[in-house]
């Protein structure tokens, strides 16, 4: 694999060695664009789990300017370059998307290559974009470059795509066909909140300040929060309120307050689980729990412990969660009293209800983190290409690629502070409908970890490892086009692509084993084969309106879709599935993925006035499960140098589908573009 910073000296070493002798050009583009909301972001509450710009009380999100500035000159030998920089800013972004940034769609150094040719292989050398299938607003064979979504598909592929640096080498066949071939460097997709930007400290919740102060410790409370774009299954990962990387430690800092008033009781309620607690009644709570203080919260951030002191008062087991919980801003209770308790499972506790106390103890003073375990330098992505063209004139190639998976993925694991991965263990109580499991984790040496431990000593707080990742995977596709003539219709553009994968990572949610508090095997990737494909038809109507309409579908050959019981216990059954990467959330259930997901979209384009110098593009995208997208953007040719543009997204349908979550991040987008 080419190293990148080597291959950037050496090739902007060669180029300008070159160009004091040769002939260059320079020329660019300098684009302002401003961005709104179409709703009225102060009356929205619906993204503010999601961290979206209505937390800032701002109706504009964006307000970007980019310069690009292109040199394309001719080296000895025949021999070509071309550098493509970017200068990038936006004053309404927040955290990295306010300015350059590399490998996303904001890169300093966007491109950098030389074409040169060896023997009959013509090269194409640095940092690149290499576009495999033409599907219109899906990326099926468009696998070599990763994809910039930061703002879903709202940017032209060409934009939004991130070069990477590559050797491309193509040769001509003696059938008539070419032959590529391509080495590259593994980079992954790119989502608002999930990118390498993520805050790497250990995240920890001090318990002894905790005691007399209200304010949550967490070391971050979430990321790119004020971004539009961040979508629920992001959000569930990583997001200020949702994420389970920002829970972690405010569940760890809830179980140790119980942990310290209930003391060694907490430890041996093996009986009890949070379902049992959260219905138990005011008057028995007072009995039974008549030393356990209840958090009262004021409006100033100041609190009391109350206490029940006889029959009848004090407060039920729902209001004592919730009564903890308030002192964090993560989603870890939503009912208020037992007579709500469980009424919809949207916030931790409720989904964790057959989780014993027992397993809190563990979770006492529980950490969390993030970890990287990305490709290395020298890792490298292998793919290759044949095309020709039949008799007939329809066009065709086969396509294959072993690569790293361009969407990241995320795997949870226990460690100790010394990043030793901890063993868990399960320890059943009782059976049929009053069985229980409780959770232990231990390290090499048998030491138990969280407040005590069972063995009585306790090795330290536990750490819940998010280690982002990506996985080789095996694709196999191809794709034709042909023309049909046609007397009513004209001359019809049959198209289509398809490719296999192998060995897909996908999300597994088990609800059983997050109901026992089981958080490192509640959500697992697991690999699988998929199949995608996309049939499209092109016409040309109203004399020059090109009208392409596209059917796409992804088959999950591996779909999981089961019951489930943790460890053993038959006394919980609960559903162990794929979830939509997508849209997963603790507000929905972690939504289940559709096993043959499936899109269908409709695109035009056609110029418009006296010489067709402006254009106007639109697609509308329709999501099977409810969720629908439509980009209209116009281009309108001031002179020579300088382009007006327009664009209106909007977003709707049912909430928890990839576009109807987007809703109330509809918005309109006004820029002029200068070309010199």
């Amino acid at each position: 694999m080419i190293n990148k910073k080597i291959s950037l000296l050496l090739l902007t070493t060669a180029v300008f060695s070159s160009a004091s002798y040769s002939e260059y050009q320079i020329t660019g583009k300098v684009t302002h664009e401003n961005a709104s909301f179409t709703n009225n972001r102060a009356a929205l509450t619906k993204l503010q789990p999601l961290g979206s710009a209505s937390a800032r009380g701002s109706d504009t999100f964006k307000s970007e300017t980019s310069a690009r500035i292109y040199i394309d000159g001719s080296m000895e030998n025949d021999s070509t370059y071309h550098i493509e920089m970017q200068a990038f800013n936006d004053s309404e972004a927040v955290d990295n998307h306010a300015g350059n940034d590399s490998y996303t769609q904001r890169d300093a150094l966007r491109e950098a290559y030389i074409d040169t040719t060896y023997d009959d292989w013509a090269l194409r050398i640095g940092k690149q974009q290499v576009v495999w299938g033409t599907a219109d607003g899906a990326k099926l064979l468009d696998i070599i470059n990763p994809t910039d979504f930061s703002e879903m598909a709202q940017n032209q592929m060409e934009d939004s795509r991130i070069p990477v640096w590559m050797i491309n080498g193509e040769k001509p066949t003696q059938d008539g066909g070419n032959f590529q071939f391509i080495v590259s460097q593994p980079r992954e997709n790119v989502f608002a909140g999930l990118d390498r930007g993520i805050n790497t400290s250990v995240r920890d919740n001090d318990i002894t300040v905790l005691a007399s102060n209200t304010n949550d410790l967490t070391t971050s409370s979430g990321y790119s929060q004020g971004q539009p774009f961040v979508l629920l299954g992001v959000d569930s990962m990583a997001g200020k309120s949702n994420g389970f990387v920002n829970i972690v430690p405010d569940l760890g800092s809830v179980a140790m307050r119980f942990s310290g008033e209930m003391g060694s009781a907490l430890e041996r309620s093996v009986n009890t689980t949070v379902d049992g607690f959260a219905n138990t009644p005011a008057s028995v709570a007072a009995v039974n729990f008549a030393a356990f203080p209840t958090i009262k919260m004021y409006a100033d951030g100041t609190y009391d412990t109350l206490y029940g002191t006889g029959a009848g008062e004090g407060y039920d087991g729902s209001q004592i969660l919730s009564g903890f919980a308030g002192a964090y801003d993560t989603n870890l209770m939503n009912a208020t009293h037992r007579s709500n308790w469980g009424d919809k499972i949207d916030s931790t506790f409720e989904y964790m209800r057959n989780a014993t106390f027992t397993t809190f103890d563990t979770f006492a003073g529980a950490k969390s983190q993030w970890k990287y375990d990305m490709p290395k330098g020298s890792d490298s992505d292998i793919s290759m290409k044949y095309a020709n063209t039949t008799k007939g004139g329809t066009n065709y190639s086969f396509n294959y690629s072993y690569a790293y998976g361009k969407n990241p993925i995320v795997d949870l694991q226990w460690v100790n502070d010394s990043g030793e991965k901890l063993t868990q263990s399960y320890y059943q109580y009782g059976s049929g409908a009053s069985q229980m499991t409780s959770i232990y984790l231990t390290d090499a040496d048998g030491t138990y970890y969280g407040a005590r431990g069972y063995s009585g000593d306790s090795g330290g707080d536990a750490t819940l490892l998010f280690t982002q990742r990506v996985t080789r995977e095996h694709n196999i596709g191809g794709s034709f086009d042909t023309s049909i003539e046609t007397n009513s219709l004209g001359p019809i553009v049959i198209r289509g692509e398809a490719v296999y994968q192998k060995d897909v990572m996908s999300p597994i949610m088990d609800l059983a084993d997050l109901s026992i508090g089981d958080m490192s095997e509640a959500l697992k990737m697991e690999k699988g084969d998929k199949f995608k494909y996309v049939i499209g038809a092109d016409i040309t109507a109203l004399t020059n309106m090109m009208v392409s309409l596209q059917f796409i579908q992804e088959r999950n050959l591996d779909f999981v879709d089961a019951v489930s019981n943790p460890s053993g216990n038959s006394n919980i059954s609960l559903p162990r599935y794929t979830a939509d990467y997508a849209t997963m959330h603790l507000t929905n259930g972690f939504n289940k993925a559709e096993k043959n997901k499936e899109f269908v979209s409709l695109f035009l384009s056609k110029p418009f006035g006296e010489s067709g110098q402006h254009r106007w593009n639109n697609i509308t995208m329709f999501e099977d499960t409810g969720g629908r997208w439509n980009r209209l953007d116009v281009e309108y040719t001031i002179d020579d140098n300088t382009v007006a543009t327009a664009e209106y997204n909007k977003y709707w349908g049912d909430y928890n589908t990839q576009f109807g979550q987007l809703k109330d991040s509809s918005n309109v987008q006004l820029g002029v573009k200068y070309i010199f």
